[in-house]
């Protein structure tokens, strides 16, 4: 009898190994069609099961120039995945002692100080930047795009160099807004805590202890003096090769790792929190992560947020626990379920703007077999709905330098029907919200509440999605910054082409006019843009005489236009078409103005 057992035992394992085999080769074929029709190089993945079995896989060419095929022993760039490894490590230290969440961050960093006028009530604390309710903004484009930057950049330069970006724009904890500056200053406090660099304390005491002896937050790339011949080189668009490059806010998005070691990561975050036996951290700290418990939209009933490194996110009629991260030349998610302690993770080693990265998601989540949420029931319309219609922008811009685009570009309209709502984003597809109660709103893709509409304490009209957070505003100033930008640019236009056919019809007399100074400071944009062209993108922060030629010429533009009206107002002989020039000169005028306001002219993409 006990051999019969033996002998059916070994034949069920040997059946679930087949079974799981065929399992891998089906999810395999399809990210392998699905590489092929989004025009990638490749990817890495790794998924848990429920009993904790981590699988890894990859497909796809490791470095385009060499043709070399990806393997599961390359090791891959994360982007913003990394800021779910830094807050585990947070929490490692809370776990110990050596932090707690609500300290405010000032008396952990006494160099930092903050511009924030609710300081007294709602100072900024470890919790806040964890869950990016700060108020802080995003980033700066010098910390995004640098060549100036190494390995050994201290962190506190993101902050010494400028101490604007400390500006504080919303009450902490109240309203969800992406801050790369954020989770670079809790790489600061790990380093203030341990005294020791940030890297160093969590390779050491994170991924160590966890096994993911592949892994690292120190700086990885493909060449030069950090080079590793493991790590898949990046691609940008049309197969273009693009090595690893430091980066200012590396707390934020530098980390190496292996699909397997990431199947790791998560099968420890699906777990209660203890090693071997030993708490390692506290399972009500890994609990919350991705389930945010303070900000306005919370208090309104919408549960879809950030928080601690994940995000609630309601994809694919699954909720599950995310993030997602983009590096140059690289593109990731982390997913995992802890109801039902599966996950995934993929890397793809090819930055795309026109790949749809969510197809890889659709395969991954099916492929773990996922039990389905049930959609919540619609509910009455809210009787004031209509006092919600009219035009909304974001509360906060993601980089401060192009706010003014954001505000053109970005911009919401909200339109109630009978049932439902229009919630209607400039180039992007229409939602359909349906209401499910008080004044919360699901989108027809999503099978929970999605929106939420409220009012704050100031009286502002807003709209939430758990990430990002929209005000409205009075809809004839919208219109009139469009009208504003609109004539502006056919001004520009006109005068340029105008100046054109001058030049080529008059030639040198031209020139030796006084209004010709528009057309030639419109002209002379040439030089920057030929610059640029010839000039790595990575270096499209740094002061260089790409940048600083447009800044110079950017500024010099409205001097130019009013020069432009002086010498018409001057001409005693005017042409028949100078008045519809002066028109031109007037919007174009006009339109600089703006600019000047919102700090776009002189365009300083160092600033």
């Amino acid at each position: 009898m006990t051999r019969i057992f033996t002998l059916c035992l070994l034949f069920s394992l040997l059946s679930l190994s087949v079974i799981g085999q065929d399992h891998q080769l089906v999810l395999r074929g399809k990210i392998m069609t699905a590489l092929a029709e989004e025009k990638l190089a490749g990817a890495v993945w790794s998924t848990v099961d429920s009993n904790g079995v981590v699988l890894a896989d990859a497909y796809g060419t490791k470095s385009f120039g060499s043709k070399r095929p990806l393997s599961t022993a390359d090791r891959v760039q994360v982007g913003s995945v990394t800021k779910t490894l830094l807050a585990t490590g947070i929490f490692r230290l809370v776990t110990i002692n050596k932090l707690n969440l609500d300290t405010p961050i000032e008396k952990i960093l006494p160099g930092i100080r903050f511009e924030n006028q609710w300081a007294s009530s709602n100072p900024v604390t470890l919790r806040h930047l964890l869950d990016h309710t700060s108020g802080m903004e995003d980033l700066r484009f010098w910390q995004l795009f640098s060549k100036k930057v190494n390995p050994n950049t201290q962190l506190m330069d993101n902050f010494s160099r400028d101490p604007s970006v400390l500006h504080i724009y919303t009450k902490p904890g109240t309203q969800f807004a992406y801050s790369n500056m954020g989770y670079t200053l809790l790489g600061m406090i790990i380093e203030a805590v341990t005294k020791q660099r940030y890297e160093d304390y969590l390779d050491n005491f994170l991924l160590t202890p966890l096994g993911m002896t592949r892994s690292t937050f120190h700086f990885v790339t493909q060449q030069g003096e950090n080079a590793d011949k493991d790590l898949a080189m990046g691609h940008l668009e049309e197969m273009r090769p693009q090595p690893t490059v430091p980066m200012y806010l590396r707390p934020a998005g530098q980390f190496t790792t292996t699909a397997y070691d990431m199947g790791i990561f998560i099968r420890f975050l699906l777990s209660d929190g203890s090693l071997n036996g030993i708490p390692f951290i506290r399972e009500d700290l890994l609990r919350a992560m991705g389930s945010p418990a303070a900000s306005e939209a919370i208090a309104q009933g919408l549960e879809i947020g950030y928080s601690g490194g994940l995000m609630k996110r309601d994809f694919n009629k699954v909720i599950g626990y995310a993030h997602s991260g983009n590096t140059i030349g690289y593109h990731a998610m982390l997913y995992l379920f802890p109801s039902e302690k599966k996950g995934f993770f993929i890397s793809h080693n090819m930055d795309s703007e026109t790949a749809d990265y969510e197809v890889f998601n659709k395969i991954l989540l099916q492929s773990l077999n996922l039990r389905k949420v049930k959609e919540q029931a619609v509910a009455e319309m809210p009787a004031d709905i209509s006092k919600w219609k009219g035009n909304y922008i974001a509360v906060r811009d993601q980089i401060k330098s192009f706010a003014y685009l954001d505000f053109l570009a970005g911009f919401v309209t909200i339109l109630p029907q009978k049932e439902q709502i229009i919630f209607r984003q400039f180039q992007k597809d229409d939602k359909v919200l349906s209401p499910t109660g008080h004044h919360l709103f699901k989108s027809a893709d999503k099978m929970r509440s999605s929106h939420a509409f409220y009012t704050d304490a100031a009286g502002n009209q807003l709209i939430s999605t758990g990430f990002r957070t929209f005000k409205k505003i009075n809809s004839l100033y919208l219109w009139a910054m469009w009208l504003s930008f609109l004539l502006g640019v056919l001004a520009i236009f006109y005068l340029f082409l105008n100046g054109l056919v001058k030049l080529i019809t008059q030639r040198m007399a031209f020139l030796k006019q006084l209004s010709s100074i528009p057309f030639l400071s419109i002209f002379l944009l040439s030089i920057p843009v030929a610059l640029f062209m010839n000039q790595d993108f990575t270096a499209l922060g740094d002061v260089t005489p790409a940048s600083l030629s447009l800044a110079i010429l950017t500024s010099i533009l409205p001097i130019a236009m009013i020069a432009g009206i002086w010498a018409h107002f001057k001409d005693k002989k005017p042409a028949k078409t100078s008045g519809i020039t002066l028109l031109a000169l007037i919007f174009a005028l006009q339109l600089f103005v703006v600019l000047i306001c919102w700090g776009m002219v002189p365009f300083l993409l160092w600033a």
